[in-house]
């Protein structure tokens, strides 16, 4: 599990662009009630904390089998990544290394999970081995559903590339090329592994695997912090501190791939879900939960949505 800290055209799909303007109001306990175009009926949804540790516990992913979620929270001043069993027990740090590591992603058969660290992209078995290196990238990657590609964004002559490779870093293919100015982050496979859909800042771009230049699925003057795909493949769930003001208060969205359909808010109140991520398996959804800026803005847990519709 351990490794050296030194290695560092266009889609023709409608998706909509309108902003959502609106004042977050009203979340008391664990209940949330979501609000969705043309429906008057009122969502109890279920929300379990998985984890309570000391610090921050971010970016969490569900395994594709719905036993287990890995996240990323510090041990000993650096940021690792960890696996918790949905059946039990306590987190466990599956890397150990000096650096800091980001963006776990499973692979499809939930055996091992893949990450960035040290200016690559690793691999590590969840059950106990050896990481070893796929790629050097510049952000964290993603496997494709089937297993056999993996998407990662490297810098070659002053630009970001979009690559999309076979799972052991050969037969490099680059979709798009852009300025290497700028933050590009949470890169992921849609359920049919034909698009990829990657944040560039505050926007959301959406790219074909075939080929073509990407499409903003969402263009947004307030920050997102991550999305996942709908698990049926209608849309994106995102992280977004619009309609807020002061300290900013991130809530999930669904955007949907419907000419015509706006935005619809999933959650509201005073707490912030960032970073979700959705089980296929379990029907839930997956989080990070942020106090108010007022509270303990530093602690964050990992917590389960089941029953959340969009």
């Amino acid at each position: 599990m351990s490794h050296a800290a030194t290695r560092q055209h266009r889609s023709r799909v409608p998706w909509a662009l309108a902003a959502v303007v609106g004042v977050c109001s009203g979340l008391a306990g664990y209940v949330i009630h979501a609000a969705r175009i043309n429906r008057t009926t009122k969502q109890v949804v279920r929300v379990e904390r998985l984890t309570d540790m000391m610090g921050s516990e971010e970016t969490p992913a569900i395994s594709p089998d719905g036993q287990a979620v890995a996240f990323v929270a510090a041990m000993g001043g650096k940021r690792q990544i960890w696996v918790l069993q949905l059946s039990g027990g306590a987190p466990r740090a599956v890397t150990k290394d000096d650096a800091d590591h980001y963006g776990p992603r499973w692979s499809g058969d939930s055996s091992s999970l893949i990450y960035f660290a040290a200016g690559a992209i690793w691999e590590t078995p969840t059950a106990g081995g050896m990481a070893r290196v796929l790629v050097d990238a510049v952000a964290p990657g993603d496997l494709s559903h089937d297993g056999k590609r993996l998407a990662f964004f490297r810098l070659r002559d002053s630009q970001v590339e979009l690559i999309v490779a076979g799972r052991d870093g050969s037969s490099v293919r680059t979709l798009t090329k852009a300025p290497g100015i700028g933050i590009y982050s949470n890169l992921r496979w849609d359920p049919s592994d034909k698009k990829l859909a990657y944040q560039q800042g505050r926007n959301l771009l959406v790219a074909e695997v075939s080929g073509g230049d990407p499409v903003p699925a969402a263009v947004g003057e307030a920050p997102v912090a991550g999305f996942t795909w709908a698990p049926d493949n209608s849309g994106l769930i995102y992280s977004s501190a619009q309609g807020t003001a002061g300290p900013l208060i991130y809530n999930l969205w669904f955007l949907p791939r419907v000419e015509g359909r706006s935005p619809s808010q999933l959650t509201f109140g005073e707490l912030s879900y960032e970073y979700p991520d959705v089980s296929r398996t379990l029907g839930a959804l997956v989080v990070s939960r942020r106090g108010l800026f007022t509270q303990k803005f530093a602690d964050t847990d990992i917590v389960m949505f089941t029953g959340l519709k969009w």
